[in-house]
């Protein structure tokens, strides 16, 4: 039996209740997909995935870790199937389970805030205050639900970041959650993804036909834009640019089969921003690794590409492929450019001379909770250089982006590190992340859960390997 065998054996045997209390919920979850659901899963089911949540958040930290990040790759399919099961739900509660269980993460902010005020930490203060200052202007002018969710949408993914770095110590167990968690995430996604686009089914289509993305293409055969076990191409394009990436870090055979699907899928997400942020992330760790590390990087490439070129090559996929790469080099008669374009030239002003900020809630799907008010309420700016001024007004941008670069010099600046591997590639992550802010808000939902929970893991290594070198002096 090997050693990794054995240590499961006993992991279960020593923690019977969170082996118990996740047996459950999978069965549960099974029982909702196989058998008609009814619309009290609605309510039941996030509030035993907090349940499960809270235990393991008490219990097992690291599988924690891991059962949060399972829920924003999979809560989405699991709404859809509901949905397709009891009727569509614009505001179905199901939505809102891995902001819930992501939240808990608010206790760790309660037990340690003295700790929040030292330097290294600070920076959190000043984004929390920022986002604070946003959602009081949004309780005022939007209402409390609409807010409320928006604080969700924003405060959440920073909670998170700020757990991984306040408990530095647990560092190795989390970075190797992560690890596990989006080698198989990126494999299961991937898979799902393809099957998705050569035969979506009964509920990606409802979800297609009912939800407000004229982008998603149609549900058929060969012509949908594939989105997965997520909402939309977008967001599942960055979660798989993020999941790709951290492959290069991770070991194994499992690693390289994990490539093949996932880089499929992604190339049929059509999201070019998500491309690009791929091409900065590779740039970014073959100047940042060693002559022996990069050549190493170089081979482990070389043969993802080669599992992954014979599968883009040729049918469909290729032709879906090739026609998105060649609007690279005509932008000027690209639908999606001049759409975007015509929001920066509507808006742009209007964004960074809102002086007190919409607040939050005031716009997106939060609006969807009360009635509309206001020129831009409802409107989805797809831009997060226009977003985050344009929401949080002067004094709250001033503190979200003046902590937001401290944090990001931190990460930057560690010396303990360079030659962490997996260091390098959550780096990487976060300059692919931050390359795409002009195309959207990158930094809340699920998105922002990749930016800044790598952000927070990369302080907690510097933290980590910071400790352990003054123990050894």
């Amino acid at each position: 039996m090997s050693g990794v065998a054995q240590k499961k054996i006993i992991f279960y045997l020593e923690h019977p209740i969170v082996c118990w209390v996740i047996s459950l919920f999978i069965v549960f979850v099974a029982f909702v997909i196989l058998i008609h659901a009814t619309a009290i899963s609605k309510i039941i089911y996030p509030a035993i995935a907090l349940a499960v949540g809270l235990v393991l958040y008490l219990r097992s930290p690291s599988l924690y870790i891991e059962f949060t990040w399972w829920l924003w790759f999979l809560n989405p399919f699991i709404r859809r199937v509901v949905d397709y099961q009891v009727g569509w739900d614009y505001l179905n509660p199901i939505a809102v389970t891995p902001l819930l269980v992501t939240m808990l993460t608010i206790f760790t902010l309660v037990r340690h805030s003295q700790t929040l005020f030292r330097r290294a930490l600070f920076p959190f203060i000043m984004i929390l205050v920022g986002i604070l200052y946003c959602y009081f202007v949004g309780v005022i002018k939007n209402g409390f639900l609409r807010a409320s969710y928006g604080f969700g949408n924003w405060g959440a993914p920073v909670l998170f970041a700020i757990h991984l770095v306040l408990n530095w110590q647990d560092y190795p167990y989390y970075r190797n959650a992560i690890q596990r968690v989006f080698v198989w995430g990126v494999i299961v996604m991937g898979l799902y993804g393809i099957a998705q686009f050569i035969s979506p089914l009964g509920w990606d289509k409802y979800w297609v036909s009912n939800a407000p993305m004229g982008s998603i293409g149609l549900p058929e055969p060969f012509r949908v834009r594939i989105f997965s076990t997520l909402n939309s191409p977008g967001p599942f394009a960055v979660v798989m640019m993020a999941g790709l990436i951290s492959l290069f870090s991770s070991k194994g055979l499992l690693r390289i089969l994990a490539a093949i699907p996932g880089y499929v899928s992604f190339l049929l997400s059509l999201v070019r921003s998500a491309w690009g942020g791929w091409v900065v992330a590779i740039l970014a760790i073959a100047l940042k690794v060693s002559g022996r590390v990069r050549f190493r990087f170089l081979v482990l490439a070389l043969v993802i590409g080669l599992g992954v070129l014979p599968l883009v090559s040729f049918g469909p996929i290729a032709e879906r492929i090739d026609k998105r790469f060649q609007t690279f080099s005509y932008f000027q008669e690209d639908g999606s450019f001049n759409i975007r374009l015509g929001l920066y030239r509507k808006y742009l002003g209007y964004a960074f001379f809102n002086v007190s900020g919409a607040g939050l809630g005031h716009t997106g799907v939060s609006t969807k909770l009360g009635s509309e008010s206001g020129e831009m309420s409802g409107i989805s700016l797809e831009s997060g250089v226009m977003i985050i001024p344009f929401t949080l007004g002067w004094i709250g941008t001033f503190f979200y982006l003046f902590g937001l670069a401290l944090l990001i010099s931190a990460v930057f600046s560690g010396k303990y590190f360079r030659s962490d591997l997996f260091v390098i590639t959550t780096q990487a992550i976060i300059l692919a992340s931050l390359s795409q802010l002009i195309f959207d808000n990158i930094l809340i939902k699920v998105s922002g859960m990749i930016f800044w929970s790598f952000l927070g893991l990369a302080l907690s290594a510097s933290k980590y390997s910071e400790s352990n070198i003054s123990t050894i002096q």
